[in-house]
């Protein structure tokens, strides 16, 4: 899957391919944050949006017949044009994605180009379904494992199935299609912005307005306008920033749930706990706490403005991990190293070396010159040399935190000669330019080594005279 971005803010033009974990670094104000959230903003879309074309046929079918098989390989063979019209759909609302003026996305484009070959029909089975109010209409969608037909089906308790309008009809089918035929190069997503520590902190104060929002909503013999509250009380942000404030606000209902991080991979989140330091914990009043690792911290919990920024930035990461995280997903980071002293920023690093293990993708944008060091350690300790074996275990280092080259994908963000759409040569322009990584030789990236090496010789004309 090739991604390609142009007039994306500064970021002039560019061309990606997501590995199984794509790392973006690079200078401020070069583009980063710009790629990461358009790629969020469209894989939120797609998931949660965009709607596929369901044939009319198979409608008129369904509310003659009641039920109806459709050949999801038809789906597959078409993944370019219909991944197309959603990037066409998509690109037309970046201003909203952004939180910007629409000005500013005249001349934007987001396009994924997906090749047939690239698609993989779930295996597993699938169930889906919805019922009226009364429970007396409904319709299911299922596909057998190992089969490739989807079987819609509509049910009724009088003599005419016509009661559920076309659009839920298609929206459940779209929904389908995209599970069953595009997860596995159109994944679910989920992001921690560069914004997540404030929301961390001021959840009690969004919880609260929220909810006096609500009340005023239920007096009748309010004088103030609810809507009015409703209109002031809306910010415009980002779609990652937004979204990462809204499941910090749902954490008590979150927290109800299991991810296949905890069933399966355990391990995993032992990793971010003693990354951490303790754990997180919501009492049943919807209370948030931070309980520190320790025999000598047993009764001890502090609350997140007790809590250091660490515990802050991490929070948000930490219920993915542990509630909601699927097979398949892609795990956004902007900034990992965000409030991590140097240490935990290379315990971070294998941490999401572990997780792609585990089948979780990664995308991070990272300044930190910690992280890619330990990448690039995790990688040239898969080679075969007898000593590293010992080194493994000297320092530590587990065989499900090993990475492979082929798996990562670095692209560094900042100048670089590019062909423009349109253009017979390349000039120069803001892009994201990628970066070489071997098994044998590991990541090829100058990204800080140059301003490592400035420093290192400044110190040394300090100490030795010039």
């Amino acid at each position: 899957m090739t991604i390609t971005l142009e007039n994306m803010g500064i970021l002039r033009y560019a061309e990606i391919e997501l590995g199984k974990f794509t790392v973006i670094c690079g200078m401020n104000n070069h583009g980063k944050t710009y790629a990461t959230y358009a790629l969020y903003g469209f894989l939120h879309f797609w998931n949660n949006e965009f709607e596929i074309d369901i044939d009319s046929n198979i409608l008129a079918k369904l509310r003659i017949t009641g039920i109806c098989s459709i050949n999801l390989e038809t789906y597959a063979n078409d993944c370019l044009s219909i991944v197309t019209k959603a990037c066409e759909e998509y690109s037309s609302q970046l201003s909203s994605v952004f939180a910007s003026q629409s000005s500013k996305f005249n001349n934007a484009s987001f396009f994924v180009k997906v090749s047939a070959d690239e698609i993989v029909i779930s295996k597993n089975g699938y169930e889906a379904g919805v019922k009226s109010s009364n429970q007396k209409t409904g319709l299911t969608v299922s596909k057998k494992p190992n089969e490739s037909e989807l079987i819609v089906t509509l049910f009724s308790e009088s003599s005419e199935i016509g009661e559920i309008p076309d659009f839920i009809i298609t929206q459940a089918i779209s929904h389908a299609i995209k599970n069953v035929v595009f997860k596995s190069v159109l994944p679910n997503v989920f992001i921690a912005s560069a914004e997540r520590t404030g929301a961390a902190i001021f959840r009690k104060e969004l919880n609260f307005a929220r909810n006096k929002i609500l009340e005023t909503l239920g007096k009748k013999d309010s004088d103030i306008d609810p809507l009015f509250l409703l209109r002031k009380g809306k910010s415009d942000y980002a779609w990652p920033v937004d979204h990462n404030v809204e499941f910090v606000r749902n954490l008590d209902s979150i927290a109800r749930s299991t991810s296949y991080l905890t069933t399966q991979h355990s391990n995993v989140l032992s990793q971010f706990n003693d990354l951490l330091g303790g754990d997180y914990q919501v009492t049943d009043k919807d209370e948030l706490f931070f309980k520190p690792n320790g025999k000598g911290n047993s009764s001890q919990r502090f609350t997140m403005d007790e809590s250091s920024s660490s515990v802050r930035s991490l929070l948000d990461i930490g219920f993915y991990l542990k509630h909601k995280a699927e097979d398949g997903d892609l795990l956004m980071i902007d900034e990992p190293e965000l409030n991590l002293h140097p240490n935990n920023q290379r315990k971070i690093a294998r941490l999401l070396s572990s997780l792609v293990n585990c089948g979780i993708k990664v995308f991070i944008t990272t300044h930190s010159d910690y992280i890619l060091r330990e990448l690039n350690n995790l990688i040239l300790m898969n080679g075969s040399s007898p000593h590293l074996a010992d080194l493994m275990n000297r320092e530590g280092y587990l065989k499900t935190e090993l990475a492979h080259a082929s798996n990562i994908k670095i692209y560094n963000a900042g100048e670089g000669m590019v062909l423009l759409p349109g253009r017979q040569r390349k000039s120069s322009a803001i892009t994201l330019t990628d970066v070489l990584v071997d098994d044998e030789t590991g990541i090829h990236s100058s990204s800080f080594d140059d301003v490592i090496d400035k420093m290192n010789q400044i110190a040394d004309d300090i100490i030795y005279g010039g």
